[in-house]
């Protein structure tokens, strides 16, 4: 019968000589030896197989534990329909057309599952978490259960229009700006008056020390950012002020720094431009220089009464009958 060797054979082919003494091999060549002498190998195998688990080894992960934010984001205290709205304000999207895909009839009424379809198509969806939609949705819904976006659309595009615009001639109205966008684009910690109260010390102290020592930050700053969007990270701001001769901030300052700036629903993202306009506000003269080097082209004007000479210009005969 086969799987069986010799004795010799056993201790000689035996994988474990280093970690096991002799004794300990021969005393296992006697547990399965046999009648003739002969070790029987395969029963070895099988008792360590009984024991061995045959699954395959588990699959290494990392799982993403994520420290729990106890803050306050100023977007957690305005409407979804806001939110909405500041984003078709900044990205300049109409929301009626592309609901009337959804509608053949013209009724105004379409599924919650459309509302997501069209916010996916104009790249909203991105900006409207899972809470929002939430909110959002009983606020249009009938009591059939349809969504109506006619409604909505209107809330909506009270920043574009006025309606009725029309009965009204001499109506003013004005344009959106950047007040009408901040909503969206914008999410601070909320800080309560004893926080606001230590940032102004620490204001203070930051701006005393850049007009003693006449330090321009904002060089170092635009270094960092490469993308040139205002926003570098917090680690890069830390390097910048410790390289420009600031002392070592405290823990509780630095988190007090980011929670003031850090302004996209993070606190990676620290908006260094709001920082800089707070504690090196330059002079009147230097903004009225910066404001027209930034302003459009302006062709010079001709004189309307004197020529290149200087000589009166003579009124043509139409506009003298006008």
């Amino acid at each position: 019968m086969g799987r069986k060797v010799t004795n010799n054979q056993f201790i000689r082919k035996f994988p474990f000589k280093k970690e096991m003494p002799k004794e300990d091999i021969e005393l296992l060549a006697d547990k399965y030896m046999t009648e003739q002498g002969d070790i029987h190998f395969m029963g070895m195998h099988n008792d360590i197989s009984e024991v061995t688990s045959h699954e395959a080894p588990p699959f290494p992960r990392r799982d993403l534990i994520l420290k729990p934010d106890h803050s306050e984001w100023s977007q957690s205290r305005i409407t979804a329909v806001d939110k909405i709205r500041s984003k078709a304000v900044e990205k300049r999207v109409r929301l009626y057309e592309h609901f009337q895909d959804f509608d053949p009839l013209r009724k105004g009424f379409c599924t919650a599952s459309q509302v997501k379809t069209v916010f996916t198509i104009l790249n909203l969806a991105k900006d409207i978490g899972r809470v929002d939609f939430e909110q959002l949705i009983p606020m249009y819904t009938c009591d059939d259960g349809l969504f109506c976006y006619k409604d909505f659309c209107a809330d909506v595009d009270r920043e574009f229009c006025v309606p009725n615009l029309e009965r009204d001639p001499l109506a003013q109205t004005n344009m959106p700006d950047a007040s009408s966008t901040m909503a969206a684009r914008r999410n601070k910690v909320q800080l309560t008056h004893d926080r606001l109260a230590q940032w102004n010390l620490l204001q203070v102290k930051i701006t005393s020390k850049i007009k003693k020592s006449r330090i321009n930050l904002l060089p170092a700053f635009k270094d960092m950012d490469k993308t040139n969007n205002g926003h570098i990270s917090v680690n890069q701001f830390y390097r910048v002020m410790i390289a420009n001769g600031f002392p070592s901030f405290s823990e509780e300052e630095v988190v007090l720094l980011f929670n003031i700036y850090c302004d996209i629903g993070n606190h990676l993202d620290y908006n260094y431009v709001d920082f800089m306009k707070s504690i090196d506000v330059p002079d009147e003269e230097v903004e009225i220089a910066m404001a027209q080097l930034q302003a459009p082209y302006q062709g010079e004007n001709p004189a309307q009464y004197f020529d290149a000479r200087g000589k009166v210009i003579r009124m043509s005969e139409d506009r003298l009958l006008c």
